[in-house]
């Protein structure tokens, strides 16, 4: 019986019109912790820009023609450089060829998270 009383209490007309029940739909909420756009006038903030950018360049979650610029000012570049150094000399050139290395490696990466979403999409439809 205390169960009923309960109920009662807090639901005292147990016939409702439909024309009278309605819903609430909550706003849309936000997140407590927003993420921070970075300034980049902070070196900290300034690399952590970088990271953004290159995170996303190899997550293939860019545009093709960023990719493809991407490919032509920094692979062009990269390459450009490597082709200078390797003549002169493995030993000499062996810091160049690893720095010179990340820009091609996330390239590389982001074209093949791009050509590999392309062919999901693909089987998808």
């Amino acid at each position: 019986m205390r169960d009923n009383d309960e109920r009662d209490r807090y639901l005292p007309n147990k016939k409702l019109e439909k024309d009278k029940l309605f819903v609430e739909i909550p706003a849309e909420t936000k997140t407590p912790y927003p993420e921070k756009v970075p300034s980049g006038y902070d070196p900290i903030q300034s690399i952590k820009l970088e990271g953004r950018a290159f995170s996303g360049l190899a997550g293939g979650r860019i545009p093709w023609w960023v990719l493809i610029t991407g490919w032509v000012i920094f692979g062009g570049l990269a390459l450009l450089s490597l082709g200078l150094a390797i003549p002169s000399g493995f030993l000499a050139s062996l810091p160049l060829l690893l720095v010179n290395g990340i820009p091609i490696a996330i390239l590389w990466r982001g074209t093949a998270a791009k050509l590999s979403g392309a062919r999901n999409q693909k089987n998808r439809r």
